[in-house]
């Protein structure tokens, strides 16, 4: 927002000055502006995909680690289970075959 007579003026002579190159190029001026104008839009948002795939990545790596964890957790209380109890194999078996 302008507030003083000196950056209307600053604002206008931008305007102008678009203005007169616009012009002065024809459709090619035009197409190159749009162009322009895509590709910083498109650079916004690549750049939030990144953000995002990141944040992604970083959640990935969180869950395989944890998942990993649940695993060894398991693992080791079969074995602490298996310890405690070393004759529930054998009268599994006995009953099974019984």
């Amino acid at each position: 927002m302008c507030v003083t007579t000196k950056e209307i003026g600053c604002v206008m002579n931008e305007i102008t000055t678009i203005a007169a190159w616009l012009q002065a190029s024809g459709p090619y001026g035009l197409v190159a502006v749009l162009a322009w104008g895509f590709w910083r839009v498109n650079e916004k948002k690549d750049a939030s995909i990144r953000d995002l795939f990141d944040q992604v990545a970083t959640l990935g790596r969180a869950q395989t680690e944890a998942v990993t964890k649940v695993e060894a957790a398991l693992v080791a209380l079969k074995e602490a289970i298996a310890e405690l109890k070393p004759d529930a194999r054998t009268s599994v078996k006995t009953r099974t075959e019984s």
